[in-house]
Order: C-alpha cells, then structure tokens, then sequence
C-alpha cells in the first residue's frame, strides 16, 4: 500500500509574520490609527505660560506617602564606621528573633545636633521560622555615607529594638 503525501502544513507563525510584512507596507495601513507609530500625532508648537513658569508633569500638591512596616532589629552587636576615599562606610550588625529576616536596611531617621541618627529595620519572615544559633540569626547591613553627607557631623548612632550603638570622630 503506498501512502501519498499531500501539500505540507503551513507553520501559523511564518503565515502570520508575512502577512504582518505585507499589510505594513500598504500606504492606507500606515496612515490609519490601526499603525502604532501614529498612535500620537506630530508636535506643534504651544505659547508659553502667560506668567512665564513652566507646569510640572506632577502637580506639587501630589504627596506619596511610604509606610515602612519593616521591624527593628531585636538586639545591634556591632557597629563600624570605615573611611573611604569619598566618605564612609556604616557596617552594622544585629540579632533577629528567629532566622528567615531579610530586607535588611539602615533607614535615616534624624539629624539633629551633629549626631546622624539611623534605625537597623529587618522584614519578618512570613511562616514559621526555626530559632537556630545565635550565627544563623546575625544579619549584617552597611550603608555609604558620601563626604557631603558627613560634613558637620560629629558621631553616627544606629538604633535597634533593644539598643542603640553609637560611634564618634
């Protein structure tokens, strides 16, 4: 018994692709609102403000507002201040509740009297976490304070839940 072979199935993708080719370069396709390029039309020229200022594309009575739901860290270890070339390093350390803490961040909280003054807050993990070690539980943040950052300023102080570590110049 011999089998015939009939004409090949045509793939829908390289059907599609050259029929896409072919409608783009008909002349009434490309000027019809169907064309993404002609989505919006061409510039014009606008008068300026009658005040002479210029309007933001924000409005500057739009407010965004940032909840930060992120913990402070249980207990702070340790705190450093390296000195680079461009300013300085914050390294600290501290110990969570239980392992599975993450985004950890030093967050600016004030500026007061020559003192930078900044919260060590970690985010809770979202099950059930085993308590482990001490070690497993440690978490280590740093932030780069530039030397414009830095002038005027006469100690650093990172607050956790429990306590606080502070290092002066």
């Amino acid at each position: 018994m011999e089998m015939t072979k009939g004409p090949p199935m045509l793939r829908p993708l390289p059907l599609a692709l050259c029929l896409i080719l072919t409608v783009t370069g008909c002349a009434r396709i490309a000027e019809s609102r169907f064309n993404p390029l002609n989505w919006f039309g061409r510039s014009t020229a606008v008068a300026a403000q009658p005040d002479g200022t210029i309007r933001p594309l924000i409005p500057s009575a739009r407010t965004t507002v940032v909840v930060d739901n992120r913990m402070l860290v249980s207990v702070i270890t340790s705190m450093a201040i390296e000195r680079t070339v461009s300013g300085a390093i914050i390294r600290a350390s501290g110990i969570t509740p239980t392992q599975g803490y993450f985004n950890a961040q030093l967050v600016p909280v004030a500026q007061e009297s020559g003192v930078l003054v900044y919260e060590f807050r970690v985010e809770a993990p979202a099950g059930f976490e085993a308590v482990g070690s001490e070690a497993s539980r440690t978490i280590t943040v740093a932030r780069v304070l530039s030397a414009d950052e830095l002038a005027g300023v006469q100690a650093v102080r990172v607050q956790g839940a429990q306590n606080g570590r502070e290092a002066r110049r």
